[in-house]
Formats: structure tokens, C-alpha cells, sequence
């Protein structure tokens, strides 16, 4: 299996329109950890197929497939028996998206996350394409409509999470770099870090640990589409040391921190 630096992938930002960042990976065998990301989640498979895992329910995805995943969903999407696959992601704004269609401020959800409809996956490569051939101002009448054609696609209520869960989340998102340990979560919400680990992983489908190790890598590519350098990335958002911050990236991520900082501007691909 070749190395992660190796794969053939590039990430495509612009501040003129930071409500949207597009991931293309090429022939990758790489597998990701469970996790998850704020922002809607549209994936597009070009080649080979994917095993994606969103809230613990598998589905195999096909070339032409659109996959839907909407925010703050646990999920996963890995290869097939060593056949390498190649794919587009679309990260898009959960508050752009809402404002865009009028949904308001309730989560957008989808009934079937599994899309199978010619016309929209060739909408959703017109996307890709206006994307890397700095077509701006075509991109977001192009996502509206490509929103607008996703049969299912509705606003629904947030689950509350437990009061014990919700402390953790809030206690880690304000400090990744410097968490508190679970033993004084664990005090402050009078239960036992046991009972505590097992009602957060019930209510957000993540270990503690897991959600801190992605509160982490969400904070770095924070700082690296900033501009920040690698090494202090990784120090700033509370990794031991670089090979700590590489690793866990590579893995949460099937890319690596140099990767991700080193994208390309949409405006720089003429």
C-alpha cells in the first residue's frame, strides 16, 4: 500500500467563498477512523466502490453514487477488499446551506443518505469542475440546485444530548489543546468515568477519546487554512510531539497535514 504523501489528492478553498471546501482523492486504499465533521458531507465516487458506515448502519457505495452525511454524523467510508477507490467530498456550511434553501435553523437530514440519480451526480461533477477551473461565480447557484434536487432532504429537530454528554462535548471543544481529564468531568457531573464514557459514546456514537482526537484535527486544519506552519499546528492544538499530530491526522483523515495546508487556492488554478 503506498504511503499516504503518495496518493494522487488535493483540497480546494477560497476565502470568497468559505462555506465550501472540496477534497479529490485518486486510488487510495487508505481506510479512515470513525469521525465526524461540522459541516454537510457530500461524497461522490468516481472509481472503485466504498463501504460507508454513517451513525453504525453500512452502505456500499458505487461508482455514480452521491452519499449524503450530514453534520456531526459518526461515519466512515473505506475500500473494498484492497481495490483502491477514487472520490470527490464537498464540505459544505451547515448555516449557508440552511440560508440558502430557507430551512431555517433546524439540522438538515436526508431519508435515504444513498443517492443513485444520473442528473444529479453529473450536476455534482459540473461542481467539481467549475471548482478547479475558477468558475466562481457559477458555484453557488450550482450547489443550490444540487441541493434542491436531493430527494429527502429536510430539516429535523436535534436530539438533545444528556446533560453528562453535553459538559464533555462543551468541555473539550473549548479547550482540545488542554482538556480536562474524564476522572474531573466525570466528578463534576457526579457520575463514574465509566458510566460517563458509556452514556457519551451512546449519545454521539464516539468514544471521549475519539471525539477529543477529532476536536483536535478539526482545530489544526483550523489553523493550517489560516496559514499557520505545520510544526505549530500540531503544538497549538494539543498533539505530544509532530509524530503524534502526523499519525493521528493520517488517520482521522487518510491525509496528511502537509497535504491539507498545501491546498489549492480555487483562484490558483488557471
Amino acid at each position: 500500500m503506498p504511503l499516504v504523501r503518495d496518493i494522487n489528492q488535493s483540497f480546494w478553498r477560497n476565502s470568497e467563498i468559505p462555506w465550501l471546501e472540496l477534497r479529490s482523492t485518486w486510488r487510495s486504499l487508505h481506510a479512515y477512523k470513525l469521525h465526524q465533521h461540522a459541516q454537510i458531507s457530500l461524497g461522490a465516487i468516481v472509481e472503485g466502490g466504498t463501504c460507508c458506515v454513517i451513525d453504525g448502519v453500512s452502505f456500499p457505495l458505487q461508482v455514480g453514487d452521491i452519499v449524503v452525511i450530514k453534520a456531526g454524523s459518526p461515519h466512515s467510508c473505506n475500500p473494498f477488499d484492497g481495490v483502491p477507490r477514487s472520490y470527490h467530498m464537498l464540505y459544505l456550511d451547515v448555516g449557508w446551506c440552511q440560508k440558502i434553501l430557507g430551512y431555517g435553523l433546524h439540522a438538515l437530514v436526508v431519508t435515504n443518505p444513498v443517492i443513485r440519480n444520473t442528473q444529479l451526480f453529473q450536476q455534482y461533477l459540473g461542481i467539481v469542475e467549475a471548482i478547479q477551473h475558477n468558475d466562481i461565480s457559477v458555484i453557488p447557484i450550482a450547489i443550490q440546485k444540487l441541493l434542491q434536487g436531493i430527494p429527502g432532504l429536510k430539516t429535523a429537530p436535534s436530539l438533545p444530548l444528556r446533560p453528562s454528554s453535553q459538559i464533555l462535548q462543551q468541555r473539550f471543544l473549548a479547550s482540545p489543546q488542554s482538556p480536562p481529564t474524564l476522572d474531573a468531568v466525570a466528578d463534576e457531573v457526579a457520575l463514574c468515568k465509566e458510566t460517563l464514557i458509556r452514556t457519551f459514546k451512546q449519545d454521539t456514537g464516539l468514544t471521549p477519546g475519539s471525539f477529543l482526537n477529532i476536536s483536535r484535527i478539526e482545530y489544526a486544519k483550523s489553523l493550517l487554512r489560516q496559514g499557520e506552519n505545520i510544526v505549530d499546528a500540531g503544538n497549538e492544538s494539543g498533539f505530544a510531539d509532530q509524530s503524534h499530530f502526523h499519525k493521528t491526522f493520517v488517520r482521522y483523515t487518510a491525509a496528511t497535514p502537509r497535504q491539507y495546508a498545501l491546498s489549492k487556492s480555487i483562484t490558483d488554478n488557471n
